[in-house]
C-alpha cells in the first residue's frame, strides 16, 4: 500500500500544478523550479530501483501528457532526462548516506 501511495501522490501533486498553472507563465516556475524538486524528492523516498523506476515512468507520464496538451510545448524529453538524472542522483546521495 505504501509504495502505491508513493507512486500516485508525487502524480497527483504534480498534475495539480500543471492544472492550476494552465492558463498563466507560472508553468516556467514548474518546470524550472517545483518539478526538479519533485524529482529530487522522488529520489530520495524511492527505497530500491524498481520502485524508483516505476515512479520515474508514472511521474514522467503525468507530466508529458498535460504538458503537451495544454501547453502546446512539443516534446519536453529533454526535461524528462534531465530530471530523472537529477532523481536517480539524489537515489544514489542517499544510498550512500545510509551506507
Amino acid at each position: 500500500m505504501k509504495k502505491i501511495i508513493k507512486i500516485i501522490i508525487p502524480c497527483i501533486i504534480m498534475f495539480s500544478l500543471i492544472y492550476l498553472w494552465r492558463d498563466g507563465k507560472d508553468i516556467l516556475n514548474g518546470l524550472f523550479v517545483a518539478f526538479p524538486i519533485m524529482y529530487i524528492l522522488l529520489g530520495l523516498i524511492s527505497s530500491d530501483k524498481k520502485e524508483l523506476l516505476i515512479c520515474l515512468i508514472a511521474l514522467s507520464i503525468t507530466f508529458l501528457i498535460p504538458i503537451n496538451l495544454w501547453f502546446h510545448m512539443g516534446t519536453c524529453i529533454g526535461y524528462i532526462i534531465i530530471y530523472c538524472i537529477l532523481s536517480y542522483i539524489s537515489y544514489l546521495i542517499k544510498r550512500k548516506i545510509k551506507k
